[in-house]
C-alpha cells in the first residue's frame, strides 16, 4: 500500500492509539470545573485528543494518544501523573491500547 493511502486509512506507520480511562472522584459537585481542567491541563496540554461522558462523581473517556512515533505511552503517563496529582480523584482505570480508527472499544 502506497504512503499516501496509509496516511489517509490511518494504517500502519499512520495508525493512531488510544486507550479508554475511567475516573471515580471523591466528591460530586464542581464536575464542570474537574472536567475543564481534565481537558485543558491533562488532555491538550500533551497534544491528545478525548470523547466520552461523565456526571457527578465519575468520567468515562477515551483518550487518542497519537501515532507510535509521537510516543503514545509517555503522554499516558503524564496523564496518569495530572490524575495522581488531584485529591478530588479516588481511583482511576485504563483500559488496553487499541487503534482508534479500526477498533471498538
Amino acid at each position: 500500500m502506497k504512503k499516501r493511502l496509509r496516511k489517509k486509512l490511518h494504517v500502519g506507520e499512520y495508525a493512531e492509539w488510544g486507550r479508554q480511562i475511567i475516573i471515580t472522584r471523591n466528591r460530586k459537585d464542581e464536575f464542570d470545573e474537574f472536567l475543564d481542567a481534565f481537558i485543558d491541563e491533562a488532555i491538550i496540554a500533551n497534544e491528545c485528543g478525548c470523547g466520552g461522558s461523565g456526571k457527578e462523581d465519575r468520567l468515562e473517556v477515551v483518550v487518542e494518544l497519537g501515532r507510535r512515533s509521537e510516543d503514545p505511552d509517555a503522554r499516558l503517563n503524564k496523564i496518569i501523573a495530572w490524575l495522581d496529582s488531584r485529591a478530588d480523584v479516588e481511583k482511576w482505570k485504563v483500559g488496553d491500547e487499541f487503534d482508534v480508527w479500526h477498533e471498538d472499544v
